[in-house]
Order: structure tokens, then sequence, then C-alpha cells
């Protein structure tokens, strides 16, 4: 459910943003999905429908009073009432993006046939830098041995196709009509 996700994600940037801490926010919602993910029991324990939520409540401020923010505290406070914490991963997800676009920061997924070096992904970097006029680029690489050659940038739901595969696509489709 994305929009659940979005949602949330929207009411944690307002209030992080507003007091200057994004990325303190950021940081706490990494460490609270860390544990999230890799700690199973808790995880089953927090979703678990058989347990209440009161006792859920208690647990979570057992382990997280005094190491995360009080705005964080209640806004898991918050989802463990509303049935909705195990959107804490999705959440995270979201805000990353929302940080992202309110520091000037542009992600973006290179995927190419070969594995590309540092210099080339310092070059991809730069051209969307200037291209997007942002201040940094986060680059995630991928490998697509399909593409023959060349490589797809990925920003957001928008791809730039600039593979062999690609290219080869383009020229069947003015070919055929």
């Amino acid at each position: 459910m994305p929009l659940v996700e979005r949602r949330y994600a929207e009411a944690l940037i307002d209030i992080s943003g507003g007091s200057g801490a994004i990325d303190a926010y950021l940081s706490e919602l990494q460490a609270i999905v860390e544990i999230f993910n890799r700690q199973s029991d808790f995880k089953f324990f927090l979703l678990n429908p058989e347990i209440k939520v009161e006792i859920k409540k208690e647990v979570v401020k057992k382990v997280f009073l005094g190491q995360i923010r009080p705005e964080i505290l209640n806004f898991l406070m918050l989802l463990l009432d509303k049935g909705r914490i195990k959107f804490v991963p999705g959440i995270l997800d979201e805000y990353t993006k929302m940080a992202d676009k309110k520091r000037n920061i542009l992600s973006m997924t290179v995927i190419s046939a070969e594995p590309l070096d540092d210099l080339q992904v310092q070059e991809i970097k730069l051209k969307y830098m200037k291209s997007f006029n942002v201040s940094a680029v986060k680059v995630r690489t991928e490998i697509d041995k399909s593409l023959i050659g060349g490589v797809k940038v990925k920003i957001g739901d928008k791809v730039s196709d600039g593979s062999l595969k690609g290219r080869l696509h383009s020229l069947k489709e003015i070919l055929i009509g």
C-alpha cells in the first residue's frame, strides 16, 4: 500500500523538516527497520494479531526509550495503535525519497550489461547532476546481460534507455512501422 506509506512518510518529513532533523529522523528510521528485519522474533511479536497493542507498546517503549527521538517513538506508538507497524520498511523507503528531494539529491539506478568502473559511474553522476541541477546524486548500479551494451538510467518512474538492446528495438519499430 504505497499510499499509506507515502502519507505517513509525508507526516514525518513535515515534522522533521520543521525541526531541521531530516537526517536524524532518517538515521533512526533506518535503525528501526534494521532491527525489524534482523530480529525475526521481535518482528513476529509486533505483527502478531493475538498480542494486545498495549503489550506491544510497552515492549517498544522499553526497547527504544532514550534511544530514539520522542517524535519517532510516538510515531511507532501511532503505527501500533492503527495496526500499521508492518508498513515501517515502506515508510522508510518513501521517507528516504522525500528527504532526498528536500536535500536536493537525485536518486537513480544505472543498469548496464557489464559492471561499470568508478570513473564511468562518476561521469554519469556528473552528467545528471548538471542536467537536473542538484547538489548530489545517489547511484545504484545493476547488471542486465540482455542489454548487450550501453546503459539504462532509471530516475523515479522514468527510464532513459541508451542500451544497444533499446536502440535495436527502436530501429525495429521504425522499420516495421
